[in-house]
C-alpha cells in the first residue's frame, strides 16, 4: 500500500502520537504538558507529519518577537532519513516569515551530528555552545539561521 504522507497544523488529538515519538526518538524526553502548554499559548509554531492517519513526525516552536525559536523536530525511526524534519523545517520558517520573523534558532545536541548536518545544509551556523544545556548534562550548539 503506498504511503499517504501529509504535512498538517499539530492538534491537540495528535499529543499521543508526538509524545510517543519524544519519548522513543530523545534521551531526555518532554512530558506531556510542555506540548500542550505551546500548543496553547498563542505563538506555537506546531507542525505534524502524518502517514496514512499516523503522526509519524513533528515539529514545535514559538514565533516570539521577530524569532522563531525551534524547540523541537523529531521523525519516527522508521521514517527518518526521508527528508521529513527538512520539509516540517522549511514550513516552520515559512509561517515564521509570515509572522514577521526575521530570523530562526535552535539548540542542538553536539553529539547530533545528523541533525546538525541537516541544519547548515538549510542555512543554519552554528553561534556557539552551550555548556551542560541537557538535564543528562550533554552540550549543546546554539544554531540560527537569518530567514527571507
Amino acid at each position: 500500500m503506498p504511503k499517504e504522507i501529509m504535512l498538517r497544523i499539530m492538534r491537540f488529538d495528535d499529543l499521543d502520537g508526538v509524545v510517543e515519538i519524544e519519548r522513543r526518538v530523545f534521551p531526555n524526553p518532554w512530558p506531556r504538558y510542555f506540548f500542550e502548554k505551546d500548543l496553547e499559548s498563542g505563538n506555537a509554531v506546531a507542525l505534524v507529519v502524518e502517514d496514512s492517519g499516523k503522526v509519524v513526525g513533528y515539529a514545535l516552536g514559538a514565533c516570539i518577537d521577530v524569532a522563531l525559536h525551534i524547540s523541537n523536530i523529531a521523525v519516527d525511526t522508521d521514517f527518518q532519513r526521508q527528508g521529513l524534519g527538512s520539509k516540517m523545517l522549511r514550513e516552520m520558517e515559512n509561517v515564521a516569515v509570515e509572522r514577521g520573523c526575521g530570523y530562526a534558532y535552535l539548540e542542538v545536541r553536539t553529539t547530533n551530528v545528523a541533525a546538525i548536518n541537516m541544519y547548515k545544509s538549510k542555512g543554519y551556523d552554528i553561534l556557539y555552545t552551550r555548556k551542560r544545556y541537557y538535564l543528562d548534562g550533554n552540550d549543546a550548539y546554539v544554531m540560527h539561521k537569518e530567514l527571507k
